[in-house]
């Protein structure tokens, strides 16, 4: 009987580990995709349905494995628009091997690709090498500069900032060319989204913030769906996953696609959140 009793108690431990093990494969490695729909106010009707994926946080080297997996998901999006929002490569890696040209290859093969900074970026010491290939694979980094992207003989405003800059209208020369034009930013930082992205002071703000940066809070609760803790913000993240809104402006925060120096998620799946913008729908 104690035998028996014995080996029902390691049974059970057995089956535990292997639960624990797929499920933890399953939220490191099962990406969600996540349709996000967002009105514009000054929406031209010719960029009415306008679809955005947004990569973030690849960490690459650490995940060069999902280099294919992330390309083919955003491929079957079909998206008119590719942002990267920081964090592609990890401060270890090496820009020249770590999968860098082969995953901006692949996006931008697929749509218009812009991109800005992340704080490994920064960290790994070669922004300069990384700017060189992202460029050479035709992704616009757009660092402290405004590209207009064009679809339908109508036009949309993509600004960008280096990371952990501050959005001030006057750092972009050209910024009064596209105060009547919808306005996408670009910035790596979520924390910085009432301060400075979204802030009343702003003589003109952005319509719409792409960010990253804090992994989802690296453990979620269920339930009610918060993060734990995330860089710059610490325990119990304010902006972490998802649409966030303050001063008509919104902002959507990937919980990205990799793992840096916490190695594991739980209740976090990485993310490339899918925006469709449209037009704000009149009252009658």
């Amino acid at each position: 009987m104690k035998k028996e009793r014995k080996y029902f108690k390691l049974s059970i431990i057995i089956v535990t580990i292997l639960v624990f093990t797929v499920y933890c494969y399953i939220q490191n490695n099962w990406i969600e995709t996540q349709n996000i729909k967002i009105e514009i106010n000054n929406l031209p009707e010719g960029l009415n349905g306008l679809k955005i994926a947004q990569v973030s946080d690849v960490h690459l080297r650490k995940n060069t494995s999902s280099i294919d997996n992330i390309i083919n998901i955003v491929k079957k999006e079909k998206p008119d628009i590719i942002v990267m929002t920081g964090d592609i490569i990890d401060q270890s890696a090496d820009v020249k091997t770590c999968g860098l040209e082969r995953l901006c290859k692949g996006l931008s093969d697929i749509a218009k690709t812009y991109a800005v900074t992340g704080n490994h970026e920064i960290w790994n010491g070669n922004v300069d090498e990384w700017t060189s290939i992202l460029t050479e694979n035709n992704v616009d980094v757009v660092d402290d500069k405004i590209e207009i992207y064009t679809k339908n003989n109508k036009s949309i405003a993509i600004l960008g900032i280096k990371d952990a800059s501050e959005y001030k209208p006057s750092n972009f020369k050209d910024i009064n060319k596209v105060k009547d034009m919808p306005r996408i930013l670009l910035a790596h930082q979520p924390e910085l989204f009432t301060s400075s992205y979204s802030s009343s002071l702003n003589s003109i703000n952005p319509n719409l913030v792409f960010s990253g940066h804090a992994h989802g809070g690296q453990f979620r609760i269920p339930i009610i769906n918060k993060g734990i803790v995330a860089p710059d913000q610490g325990l119990f993240p304010k902006y972490t996953s998802g649409l966030y809104v303050n001063n008509n402006v919104d902002m959507i925060v990937s919980r990205g696609l990799g793992n840096s120096i916490i190695p594991i998620r739980v209740n976090n799946r990485p993310h490339i959140p899918i925006t469709i913008l449209s037009s704000v729908t009149k009252k009658a």
